[in-house]
């Protein structure tokens, strides 16, 4: 009788550890959640976004675990949504994300190298805040936003009656952003050289569409005989391209943005825009994941990757009249082929 319950006792026990094994190996085993954390889901660029991250996701065959999270402009949103997406997953995630603002990235990379999570983040951080010195945190991407907003700057003051002398108004994106602020030194770089230019007006739109639209509505009725509308980013120049609809004046008053999108890209081609810069936010989208994706599983080792390499430029094409038709033959109405592998193929240069 003793004999059988110790048998019993250590098929008991086999059982339980066979358990526990197996459940470890399924739960080794299950499938990695990939977030993709941006401000907005109705935003053009941020659209093109998610479309790029589905784009890599699919091409490993793993769609059903992409989450699009979006933060609608609240910072604390966002670190809330990804912590409990963390608590969910039990960490088993890897994050692309496009912060808020450049404060936010310390308080988002602080939980997510916490729980072990591979993540990448784009546009915002702040100087003083190293990639290096996290293990998770695989690389932040941004773009020269200097070169950008002098860019669309200088094609606007190009467009006037007299190219290089006019009056202005300037939609701005959210104040502490990364973004924004190189963006808006780029205007005034440009505007320094350009001292036949005149700004007379300039409010915040926080990258809204709408609010561009009735930030520009106003600013219309105390400066009716503007020449140009620079924006911060595309999805503010759509909104001015609206008011300036209501008002008569698409096409006479030209706008230029940022982001690259569609929409803006032929508003170019129609006349009613001037300029733009795109950064590929498809591109964005799927390397991102990709890069945190091969950490997860081993395939990229981040603490090998180069310090030059783990905060970096990538390259922007600008895009004006001369070839935005070229843009929507080629990369719009085609479809773009991305090689997810090659993550460092659009390095410019070093993030000082």
């Amino acid at each position: 009788m003793k004999i059988k319950m110790a048998l019993i006792l250590v098929a008991v026990c086999f059982l339980a550890v066979f358990s526990v094994y197996a459940g470890g190996q399924q739960e080794a085993e299950k499938p990695v959640t990939m977030c993709t954390a941006i401000k907005f889901l109705d935003n053009p660029y941020h659209i093109d976004w998610i479309a790029g991250g589905e784009g890599f996701a699919e091409s490993i065959g793993m769609k059903d675990m992409i989450v699009n999270q979006a933060s609608q402009g609240s910072s604390e949103k966002q670190l809330n949504d990804i912590k409990a997406l963390i608590a969910k997953t039990g960490g088993n995630v890897i994050c692309n994300i496009d912060p808020n603002q450049a404060p936010d990235v310390v308080p988002l990379a602080k939980a997510l190298e916490d729980a072990g999570v591979y993540f990448v983040t784009w546009w915002n951080k702040p100087d003083d805040i190293k990639v290096w010195d996290y293990d998770h945190w695989v690389c932040h991407v941004t773009f020269d936003g200097v070169s950008a907003g002098k860019f669309i700057a200088n094609s606007l003051f190009d467009t006037f009656e007299t190219p290089g002398k006019g009056k202005i108004v300037a939609l701005e994106g959210q104040l502490a952003n990364s973004a924004f602020i190189e963006r808006w030194e780029g205007l005034q770089q440009a505007l320094a050289e350009n001292p036949g230019v005149e700004l007379v007006a300039y409010e915040p739109a926080e990258w809204d569409r709408t609010k561009a639209f009735d930030k520009l509505s106003s600013m219309l009725v105390a400066h009716p005989d503007i020449d140009g509308v620079w924006a911060a980013n595309d999805n503010m120049a759509l909104g001015a391209i609206e008011a300036l609809r209501a008002a008569g004046l698409a096409g006479k008053v030209k706008v230029c943005g940022v982001d690259g999108t569609e929409e803006m890209i032929r508003a170019i081609v129609a006349g009613e825009a001037c300029a733009t810069a795109a950064p590929d936010a498809k591109w964005q989208g799927g390397i991102g994941l990709s890069m945190a994706y091969a950490a997860k599983n081993g395939e990229l080792d981040v603490a090998s990757i180069p310090k030059e390499k783990r905060q970096w430029y990538a390259t922007m094409v600008n895009i004006d009249s001369s070839n935005a038709q070229e843009w929507v033959e080629t990369v719009i109405e085609a479809t773009p082929e991305y090689d997810w592998n090659d993550h460092f193929g659009r390095f410019l240069k070093t993030i000082k």
